[in-house]
């Protein structure tokens, strides 16, 4: 199921960095030589569970989850590349991934506010699924984006807790070289 874009924001690009932000690194991969995913707070560790950045990444199904109060309306991913080539799509899992029950307890995202370095912001409306789902970043063409920042602007409620989670983000960065194997006959 693809997100459906709603419409370009004329709002600044990027908000000043919390001092409450999180942040986690990842090193270089063929694809990339440098990421780091930050985010504005995280949901305390509960039960032997954890709930910081490194879980956009690290595909267990684990998840990132806001902690603030309430939903998490305003809470932010920002994530920053060095290195990478030219792309034009990211990838999201919404809500905690884990299984149908831990989907269903949070909050998911229902529509986001997302920005680049180098496009104005839209935003757009997450279908309300755990199936990873590619978005197209405004512009539609392969660009040397090096910040994405996502915004949570509204979600579906969990039926248990109020938090809300995102269970992957993460840059498609094989998509454009996918292409050109293609148009090469590979």
């Amino acid at each position: 199921m693809r997100p459906i874009l709603i419409m370009p924001l004329l709002a600044s690009l990027f908000a000043t960095t919390s001092q409450a932000e999180t942040c986690a690194d990842f090193p270089a991969t063929e694809l990339v030589d440098h990421m780091r995913i930050c985010v504005s707070s995280v949901l305390p560790p509960q039960v032997g569970n954890s709930y910081g950045p490194a879980n956009l990444f690290d595909g267990s199904g684990n998840a990132w989850c806001e902690g603030a109060p309430g939903f998490g309306i305003g809470e932010t991913v920002t994530l920053s590349l060095q290195g990478a080539g030219a792309f034009r799509q990211v990838m999201i899992s919404n809500g905690y991934a884990k299984s149908d029950k831990a989907f269903f307890a949070n909050g998911r995202v229902r529509l986001a506010e997302i920005s680049t370095d180098l496009a104005a912001p839209v935003l757009v409306e997450l279908p309300d699924t755990a199936a990873p789902i590619t978005i197209t970043l405004p512009g539609n063409q392969p660009d040397n984006h090096r910040v994405i920042r996502f915004r949570i602007v509204d979600v579906y409620p969990g039926s248990k807790y109020r938090d809300t989670c995102l269970s992957l983000f993460a840059a498609d960065l094989e998509h454009e070289r996918d292409l050109e194997w293609k148009s090469q006959g590979y």
